[in-house]
């Protein structure tokens, strides 16, 4: 999965401050609800909480945000944005499978917020929106990996064991108590990828990862 926003604003002598844009201000409600998923999970995240956490009026609140359960939704488009539509989007640039996936490897990294994800699909295992949101991002992601192992083998079954084994990792390794190192991370990863191309070509000598 790219972090919320952060603006600043300058006040220059003699000049008024520029107020927030709408965006801006979306932006800063999204990151507190992230906030509050993280430390109380969805049930913490109430109207009262949010403008407690912002020091914010609810006047503000529905300003933006028609009740609840639209904040839900945009903050759940948010997520997806974040964490799977540009990364996907920014990796399917590159023209290589070694391109894609080390594209791949890099804006997940930056984007991937293991407490948060946990506490989403907690989310999805209750309420049906959130459900919806976290099925729809898991197949975006498990499609790209399918689409991107394709170009490794033309073998469809073996191209979605490939992307199923990947994600899998992806997700595990990123939950498991305690989470795992990146750069562990990364070093079996590389380790996970010379076993798909030895499994492709047996004969092959098999590279030792650093």
């Amino acid at each position: 999965m790219i972090s919320p926003y952060h603006t600043v604003w300058f006040v220059i002598t003699g000049s008024p401050m520029k107020k927030p844009t709408k965006k801006t201000d979306k932006n800063t409600w999204f990151k507190e609800g992230f906030k509050i998923l993280r430390s109380n999970g969805a049930g913490g995240l109430t109207i009262e909480n949010l403008t407690l956490g912002l020091k914010k009026t609810k006047g503000s609140f529905y300003h933006h945000f028609k009740n609840r359960n639209d904040y839900s939704r945009q903050l759940l488009e948010q997520w997806e944005e974040n964490q799977a539509i540009d990364i996907i989007q920014n990796s399917q640039q590159a023209q290589t499978l070694e391109g894609i996936n080390e594209t791949l490897v890099t804006l997940s990294g930056e984007a991937m917020d293991p407490k948060t994800e946990v506490a989403v699909r907690a989310w999805a295992l209750q309420d049906p929106l959130a459900r919806e949101f976290q099925e729809r991002i898991d197949t975006q992601r498990v499609n790209f990996l399918r689409n991107m192992f394709s170009l490794m083998t033309e073998d469809k079954t073996r191209a979605e064991l490939f992307s199923l084994i990947r994600y899998c990792f992806y997700i595990g390794s990123h939950q498991i108590i305690p989470a795992m190192d990146e750069k562990i991370y990364k070093q079996h990863l590389t380790a996970l990828m010379e076993m798909f191309d030895h499994y492709l070509q047996p004969n092959t000598k098999k590279r030792i990862y650093p």
